[in-house]
């Protein structure tokens, strides 16, 4: 009894291992019946396929697929194909073409994932057309391929986005970004039995990016219409104006008027009130009249709108690393804002000047490489970096390139007025000396070797103003205030070499002294470093040391060296608790009013994502 018992147990072991080893250890997965139609087939035989199958990798050439070594290896080890394994997966095979033919919710072209080759494949099998094992079987074998290149492309293209951000960027891309590697590929195929959900699963969750997606998908549905030039009209509200009723039209097919407007010839509160949430949301001006600007971007075609939507959704897909936290600095460039995060909570909110993008006086071909544009130096590059210092008081080193392409021509017509109007001290290149400007000749200085640097003292003269935020990164750029606070006015705010100028920066800096464990008495003494009045007892004494320190300072000097003495000087608070930042670009993303917000391109970027995009449909 005992040894019925233990042969039943080994048959039962052998059968268990035989079907977890067969086709060398191939995934448990539902297999489906073939089709009803690819019974006409009869001449179909499983083995013979994989076989032909597996030779057809072999011929594989080295550029034919993206992932073609990756495919080629994958396949090799499991021995047997995924969507045509029993002849044809149907319901495996709908639900992925499903997805493909979806992705311009994405703002991708399903054609990227040769969509039309894998329908005119599946077509001509439907359509019997096949005769023989190895037309049907080189079919078979090329639908395989194109279905896994295009599940692995399109799990790529939404989890890291399809383009490459310093290519597109122009070189100004200085983030670090997370890639797919064979790891992400062979999780995407170990989900390969429920494809249709894990795609629909990668899809990015951020709340821009599905706002701009529910965005796109109305354009989508306007992409085949031309509509209507709206003419320049002027009036106010109150008014009659002669095809003011194309205002309203055009406001309701945008949806800042509802279906229950009739649209008219008055200027009325409703019509103007929809106008304003129209402007509001494209950054021109609110008011109560009509003007050219508002005209213009009303007569945007859907097709405007369907690039700069689909290029910020490529943007939210590329995985800055590391990515935020709930404490985090983000300025967006094309808005022209500055927002700081404190544990998930918008805590502060201001404007700020970015890099300037110069007219450009060469031909547009000399600023392409390989078809795409480059970006300009004075920019503002995109990156991620940490707040380890803030300067009070500081001084500005001025660039070389600035010095000699600004400063030079106004110090040979008069250096000694230049230097002092501006507060600037002249040093020695190689020993950083301090330097007399009346001992310079400028016009005998060459423009391309010069040998002194310029530098301008603390103060409110300051082209830096009272507050500079350090944070390391290859092209020396940092966040500062500034003494022209008027630019804080203009809309378009692209006016620095780089730099970002902060129109609040000493609400910026409490906030990052709090997080670093600063305490009022600490913050007071940080205040009255910046020149503030002390307000407790401890603040007086504070300030009365201070002065005691600097006469002793003043008292240690050479001579020679009290002719250059600065009263006011740098002081640099080193932070424990560094504080991230991200330079961004985003033109579209939703905005406070929960719609979404969109700015002009202003450092011409989003051309390039589209000619990328445009490249991986050939």
């Amino acid at each position: 009894m005992k040894s019925k018992r233990s042969l039943f147990l080994c048959v039962l072991i052998t059968l268990f291992l035989f079907s977890t080893c067969h086709h060398n250890h191939q995934r448990e997965r539902e297999i489906e019946n073939a089709p009803y139609w690819f019974d006409n087939y009869s001449f179909f035989d499983e083995d013979d396929y994989y076989d032909y199958f597996q030779n057809a990798l072999n011929l594989l050439s080295n550029n034919e697929f993206v992932f073609n070594q990756f495919i080629r290896d994958y396949y090799q080890e499991q021995e047997e194909p995924i969507w045509t394994l029993n002849g044809f997966q149907e319901q495996k095979i709908d639900s992925l073409v499903a997805v493909i033919a979806s992705a311009e919710e994405h703002g991708l072209s399903p054609q990227i994932f040769r969509y039309e080759q894998i329908q005119s494949g599946i077509k001509a099998l439907r359509s019997n057309k096949y005769t023989n094992e190895e037309d049907l079987y080189a079919a078979l074998s090329r639908l395989e391929l194109q279905l896994t290149q295009a599940y692995l492309l399109y799990s790529k293209c939404l989890m890291f986005g399809a383009t490459n951000p310093v290519e597109v960027n122009g070189g100004k891309w200085l983030c670090q970004t997370a890639t797919a590697d064979d790891g992400f590929y062979n999780q995407v195929l170990s989900a390969v039995d429920t494809a249709f959900s894990y795609l629909r699963h990668l899809q990015p969750t951020d709340s821009n990016y599905l706002a701009i997606q529910r965005e796109l998908k109305v354009f989508i549905a306007l992409k085949d219409s031309v509509l209507p030039s709206i003419p320049y009209l002027e009036g106010r509200v109150g008014q009659i104006v002669a095809r003011a009723n194309m205002i309203g039209s055009r406001l309701q097919l945008l949806g800042y008027i509802d279906s229950t407007y009739v649209p008219h010839d008055t200027l009325s509160k409703r019509l103007m009130r929809g106008l304003n949430q129209f402007r509001e949301d494209h950054a021109i001006p609110v008011n109560s009249r009509l003007d050219a600007e508002t005209i213009d971007a009303l007569n945007l075609q859907p097709s405007y709108y369907i690039d700069k939507l689909a290029a910020n959704l490529e943007r939210y897909r590329w995985k800055v690393t590391p990515q935020k936290g709930s404490s985090f600095i983000a300025v967006n460039i094309p808005d022209f804002t500055l927002q700081t995060y404190c544990s998930d909570t918008l805590a502060f909110r201001t404007r700020v000047c970015c890099g300037k993008y110069p007219e450009r006086n060469e031909s547009i071909d000399s600023c392409l490489v390989n078809g795409l544009l480059q970006a300009q130096k004075s920019e503002t590059p995109l990156l991620y970096s940490e707040i380890y210092s803030i300067v009070l008081n500081p001084e500005w080193n001025i660039p070389y390139s600035i010095l000699k392409d600004e400063y030079y021509p106004q110090l040979v017509r008069n250096n000694v007025k230049v230097i002092k109007k501006e507060k600037l001290y002249l040093l020695e290149g190689k020993t950083k000396k301090n330097i007399f400007p009346e001992t310079v000749n400028w016009k005998k200085i060459n423009r391309r070797n010069i040998p002194y640097r310029l530098v301008q003292s603390s103060g409110p003269h300051n082209a830096l103003g009272k507050i500079k935020f350090n944070f390391s990164n290859p092209e020396s750029v940092y966040l500062h205030d500034t003494n022209n606070k008027g630019a804080f006015k203009r809309r378009v705010r692209a006016l620095s070499h780089g730099c970002v100028r902060v129109e609040n920066p000493d609400s910026l800096m409490n906030i990052i002294l709090r997080m670093n464990d600063y305490e009022d008495e600490k913050m007071e003494e940080v205040h009255i470093i910046l020149g503030d009045e002390p307000t407790t007892e401890e603040g007086i004494a504070y300030l009365e040391e201070r002065e005691i320190k600097e006469q002793e300072y003043f008292d240690k000097l050479l001579p020679e060296d009290t002719l250059f003495y600065h009263p006011l000087r740098p002081t640099n608070l080193s932070l424990k608790k560094k504080m991230p930042i991200y330079f961004e670009y985003f033109t579209c993303f939703l905005g406070e009013n929960g719609r979404v917000q969109y700015r002009p391109d202003i450092y011409c970027k989003e051309e390039n994502i589209q000619i990328c995009l445009k490249r991986l449909n050939k």
